[in-house]
């Protein structure tokens, strides 16, 4: 199945012999949309795969373990619970560095995998922003903002790395953007997405400071 990009066509297609995937879900706009497609596909062409989302819940983000289950059930409603199994949603105390929350993820997936045999996981990571753009994402002192620790730049990683799909590795959040338009949930799927970094009491509103709040602004015109 494919969805038409500007920045770079999303194609979703499985061998017949792939029956079980996992879904990287965050909460996020990028794991999102990524989730949305593969549903699309899995329920019009291969309702035999059973998508088994996973999550894991950063002590420093613990918006995940909220914001991902709302987009699941969004899943659920649209394409229909039978396609879905088991959200893997590990709670972590300590994490110090990214390696621990990479690590973490990693655990997630063992564990998911050890009871439901994955074949393949999709992800939901994206290019950054052009450097000139990036330059901007500036605090109120006007200091650089830190922004994802692993090298997001440029147009040409591989989609398929080892065994995980990365549809979006060459879309940026304008790419992103479109796809939520032209797909037609940016008023339905977009308003359930966190992006903000920033620990707040009940997640009602983005910072609209973080080096992430910036990148969704730049990419949608908005927050929510």
């Amino acid at each position: 199945m494919i969805f038409k990009n500007s920045q770079q066509d999303v194609n979703i297609e499985e061998s017949n012999d792939i029956k079980v995937v996992s879904l990287k879900i965050s909460g996020g706009a990028d794991s999102a949309i990524v989730g949305y497609m593969l549903s699309k596909y899995v329920s019009k062409e291969r309702p035999d795969i059973k998508i088994i989302p996973l999550t894991t819940n950063h002590p420093s983000k613990p918006y995940q373990g909220v914001f991902a289950p709302r987009i699941i059930n969004f899943y659920k409603e649209t394409f229909g619970e039978h396609i879905f199994g088991k959200h893997y949603i590990n709670n972590v105390e300590v994490m110090n560095t990214n390696e621990d929350y990479i690590n973490a993820q990693f655990d997630n997936f063992l564990n998911a995998n050890a009871n439901e045999n994955i074949q393949r996981n999709y992800s939901g990571i994206t290019s950054n922003p052009p450097l000139d753009i990036v330059d901007t994402f500036r605090n109120k002192e006007g200091k650089l903002i830190n922004g994802p620790c692993d090298n997001r730049n440029g147009k040409n990683f591989p989609v398929l790395n080892n065994g995980s799909w990365r549809h979006l590795t060459n879309i940026d959040k304008k790419g992103v953007a479109e796809l939520y338009e032209t797909l037609g949930v940016m008023e339905t799927l977009f308003p359930l997405t966190r992006s903000c970094e920033e620990h707040t009491m009940d997640f009602s509103s983005h910072c609209n400071n973080c080096w992430f709040c910036k990148e969704r602004f730049w990419g949608f015109g908005r927050y929510i």
